[in-house]
């Protein structure tokens, strides 16, 4: 038989970025940490995950594109045709 999902043993409230998105956390007792968010596409344009638990944090930041380096110019680019229409 398959391993069933974690079910998440924390869900925390949804946050509303200022354009409307919504960001979500959840963590599960394995200790893993999932983070759903509204508006894709996204890229991940920055990680780190690694170093001295003690006094280093994880870091993981995406940001919304179509293409790799084209990310924020793409999310410009898909803004301003929302504030034309």
């Amino acid at each position: 038989m398959a391993d069933q999902p974690l079910k998440a043993h924390f869900v925390a409230d949804p946050i509303e970025l200022p354009d409307g998105r919504k960001v979500r956390v959840s963590a599960y007792p394995d200790g893993s940490i999932r983070f759903r968010v509204d508006g894709l596409p996204y890229v991940l344009t920055e990680a780190y995950l690694s170093g001295d638990p003690a006094k280093d944090k994880a870091i993981v930041k995406l940001s919304p594109g179509r293409q790799g380096s084209n990310a924020a110019y793409n999310y410009v680019e898909e803004l301003e045709k929302k504030n034309r229409s």
